[in-house]
């Protein structure tokens, strides 16, 4: 359990916290054609790729850029349209709203607001780590506009990770640590950005794979430390796992269970999920943390699935 629960953990505070002290490498990705104008909110920026098919929606993790989307995107718009979202900040962006209270609920405000602009109706919302928090926060604010959802890695209360027992109460004030010490610490976090870094280690448990981990360590260098503090903050203390009785769509959670720590980890979910009936969960083998890089595969096949159902 302890591999499983610093994985989770360094999907918010590594990302966060240890990445940035480090020097960083400029990442690389695929690109997809996008097919409508770029749509900028208070919050998120949007832009959507392919021009027929059911609705999908990508929402990255902590510290991720929507660029952590592009194979996927690749591999959906021939028959998918799919809205990815960038979380403002996330990509360097500086002076944004998700720098003060009240970010996740600005995030979840804006999907909704940009899916009727753009006049989609309901879609499958997908959402990886902290961005699987926010998409059952969507499902439950705009059920009308959510098809299905399908969360990737990421548990209803992050603050599980920290103690079996741990309550909003308890990790309130951890949480307010992290973000008073990554503010405190912005000017330095910014700094190592600009040196970029060549090594994978700041993105332990991320990824199988070293060059993977490279590009998700440049990405956390590159995200900008106030907003990550902030939601940082909000993450850790929101707790959905009463609240997912509510969501009334079909909902698939994937996350990663590796080798001696899979039944461990398929515990941990089922625990923590154990407020949703129906819900489908997906352990992953042979994946860490981002598991829609390592298993790719296997994650698109479960997006196709609950966009198609």
């Amino acid at each position: 359990m302890k591999r499983i629960q610093s994985a989770l953990v360094a999907g918010t505070l590594s990302l966060a916290c240890i990445a940035p002290l480090m020097p960083a490498a400029q990442a690389h990705a695929q690109e997809a054609t996008i097919t409508q104008p770029e749509a900028l909110h208070d919050h998120i920026r949007t832009r959507l790729y392919g021009d027929t098919g059911p609705v999908v929606v990508l929402i990255p993790g902590m510290s991720t850029p929507a660029e952590v989307w592009d194979g996927t995107v690749a591999s959906l718009i021939a028959d998918h349209r799919v809205l990815t979202v960038e979380v403002r900040g996330f990509a360097g962006e500086r002076g944004t709203a998700n720098e003060s209270a009240g970010a996740i609920d600005g995030i979840v405000a804006d999907i909704s607001t940009d899916l009727a602009a753009r006049n989609l109706g309901s879609a499958t919302i997908v959402g990886h780590s902290l961005g699987g928090l926010i998409a059952m926060e969507f499902g439950l604010a705009h059920a009308e506009q959510a098809k299905s959802l399908v969360i990737l890695d990421s548990l209803p209360f992050f603050g599980m990770v920290f103690a079996p027992d741990m309550t909003l109460e308890k990790v309130e004030p951890q949480a307010k640590q992290m973000r008073d010490m990554m503010i405190a610490g912005a000017e330095q976090m910014r700094a190592a950005g600009l040196a970029n870094t060549t090594s994978g280690a700041g993105a332990a448990g991320m990824s199988i794979d070293e060059a993977t981990r490279v590009r998700i360590a440049n990405w956390s260098l590159d995200a900008e430390p106030l907003a990550v503090a902030e939601l940082v903050y909000e993450d850790a203390t929101t707790d959905l796992r009463s609240e997912i009785a509510g969501l009334k769509m079909p909902v698939t959670v994937v996350h990663m269970a590796n080798g001696e720590y899979r039944e461990m980890a398929i515990e941990r979910y089922a625990t923590d999920y154990s407020a949703l009936p129906g819900v489908r969960l997906v352990p992953v083998d042979n994946s860490l943390h981002f598991v829609q890089l390592d298993q790719p595969e296997i994650v698109r096949a479960e997006i196709r699935a609950a966009a198609t159902e």
